[in-house]
């Protein structure tokens, strides 16, 4: 287990304090050395109590999952032998309420951008693991979902909506014995492995069984299953939504949009994380609807 370490140092440098017109300028320091500047922001305190040039914490969450996915991002890039020669995010977080109507940092949206020369003599390319824009979402502390308030085309008004296409999740449709243990005896390889399991179901249909699960490591699944003599039918892309708990008839709504632009919903389930996971039969399409529903429904 590894520990980071940060200080943060502040003085009242003379003024009043109990009125609250004190500077929320301070700083951060860090075991290699470097002191940055750092204050609330002036969307949050007012100048000139706040210091614009200074970083607030908002910023540097922002940024420190941007970092993370970068550095992610280089690591795999690597592995898989691209020279990357340049990588650019402007990531954005937006404050809000959120489900509980507690101000928080309701959504972290990134907009990697990375570009590779190929090795080895071969041509020029680019090349990147996220589409034409993948978004990589977070939700303090760990990565969160990206929110919109619903209010016209038949959205419920103030409803949270999260629709986006998740590029590193993974469901794998899994063939099981109609019998005693199979559920458990793929639960405990994967475990061996050290590969979780984000959401799913097992049912028997016509007395086979067939599981559906999501996996953020789909290709090491597949791998693990396979290798211990379990077959694994497909492994498809998914679309991630959240929908609010409490408001009836979202389902219905998104389920019909889909059939309209004639979107087959092959499977549908929830995470771990209350989102529902969708694998539909045109992926294009069903995308097409997906950000279509969060422009109508965003604010």
């Amino acid at each position: 287990m590894a520990e980071h370490k940060a200080t943060v140092v502040w003085s009242r440098a003379g003024a009043a304090f109990i009125d609250n017109r004190y500077s929320r300028g301070h700083r951060w320091q860090f075991d290699g050395g470097i002191e940055v500047p750092a204050s609330s922001s002036p969307q949050v305190v007012p100048l000139p109590l706040s210091v614009a040039a200074a970083v607030d914490p908002e910023e540097a969450f922002v940024v420190s999952l941007s970092s993370c996915h970068m550095l992610w991002f280089l690591s795999i890039a690597a592995k898989r032998g691209y020279l990357i020669e340049s990588y650019r995010d402007e990531a954005v977080g937006v404050m809000g309420k959120d489900m509980s109507e507690k101000q928080a940092m309701t959504s972290v949206t990134l907009h990697p951008r990375s570009t590779s020369a190929a090795t080895g003599g071969r041509r020029r390319t680019k090349w990147s693991p996220f589409t034409t824009r993948h978004m990589r979402t977070a939700s303090s502390p760990a990565p969160s979902r990206r929110r919109y308030n619903a209010s016209r085309s038949g959205c419920p008004p103030d409803t949270p909506i999260t629709t986006y296409m998740d590029h590193t999740m993974k469901d794998l449709a899994i063939a099981l014995e109609n019998r005693p243990g199979a559920l458990a005896e793929m639960g405990e390889t994967l475990g061996r492995a050290g590969v979780s399991v984000e959401g799913g179901g097992a049912w028997v249909v016509g007395g086979a069984g067939v599981a559906h699960f999501l996996f953020a490591e789909g290709a090491a699944a597949r791998k693990t299953l396979e290798a211990a003599g379990i077959r694994v039918l497909d492994e498809r892309e998914v679309l991630v939504q959240r929908l609010k708990q409490d408001v009836p008839g979202q389902l219905g709504l998104l389920s019909r949009r889909m059939a309209e632009a004639g979107v087959n919903i092959e499977v549908l389930y929830s995470d771990h994380n209350h989102q529902l996971i969708l694998v539909v039969d045109d992926l294009a399409r069903g995308r097409a609807v997906s950000e279509a529903w969060t422009r109508e429904c965003g604010s």
